[in-house]
């Protein structure tokens, strides 16, 4: 039953990425990446949904988006703010908003995943490297400024080694204390469950229960200083996680 759960898993993230988002993908190379958004968002929802409940063999209970309207455009605007548990997480995400993600240059160079998300306007970054890190800020403040153009980024850096999210101390401020600067309005994202649905070694567990809430947008404007809006917008991604984790915990247990 174990290996036939692993083989169902990547027999499904094969068809996912070559039936699902390729086709729409190689529809949209030639667009600019506003468009290309537009083109391919709908086939990284639908993909990722598949994934999750047919490869993870997860099952998402929570799902609560509360956005203003004028926030749940394609591509969505603003900084979307999250905590970083799995590799689940962006898949988890995605089936609630496509914005682009900043990420690990090595997670670009997966074959054909990679390559889809670079098409998607993934961001890549070797942390390692201050001139990487100050290329994609660049890039960053350009996409949401000049495009509108919504980027998801998790504060924590490398997935936090406890299930909960670190304490604000310790993650990376710079994008939140940017837009506090320049008036971008930042949506926190609550994340749960993606953590248990990989082992240490990175096989499937089935049967985990995941929650995702979107919370309103924070606007800068509201807050003193970017001290205030900082720990408001990570104390928002706490408050979700806890909430989540109350309803969805019992499910985990096992």
């Amino acid at each position: 039953m174990w290996i036939l759960i692993q083989i169902k898993a990547i027999v499904v993230a094969v068809g996912v990425l070559i039936f699902v988002l390729l086709p729409p993908c190689i529809l949209a190379i030639p667009f600019p990446l506003n468009l290309r958004l537009k083109i391919v968002s709908g086939a990284w929802a639908f993909g990722s949904k598949l994934m999750l409940r047919f490869g993870c063999q997860s099952f998402v209970d929570v799902k609560q988006d509360h956005r203003s309207t004028n926030f749940k455009g394609t591509p969505p605007y603003g900084l979307y703010v999250a905590n970083h548990q799995s590799f689940i997480d962006i898949p988890l995400i995605t089936t609630m908003f496509q914005a682009p993600p900043i990420m690990k240059k090595e997670i670009l160079h997966i074959p054909i995943f990679g390559w889809l998300g670079w098409i998607s306007g993934a961001m890549p970054v070797s942390r390692s490297k201050v001139h990487s890190r100050k290329k994609v800020f660049e890039q960053a403040k350009n996409r949401i400024i000049n495009q509108r153009i919504g980027i998801q980024v998790y504060p924590e850096g490398t997935r936090s080694k406890e299930a909960h999210p670190k304490p604000y101390d310790q993650i990376k401020r710079t994008l939140l204390v940017f837009a506090f600067n320049e008036k971008i309005p930042v949506i926190p994202t609550s994340l749960y469950g993606t953590r248990g649905v990989l082992d240490s070694k990175g096989f499937i567990r089935p049967g985990r229960h995941l929650g995702v809430i979107v919370h309103k947008e924070l606007l800068p404007e509201d807050f003193k200083n970017s001290d205030e809006f900082c720990r408001a917008i990570w104390g928002k991604v706490i408050e979700g996680y806890e909430e989540l984790m109350t309803q969805l915990g019992p499910l985990n247990e096992n």
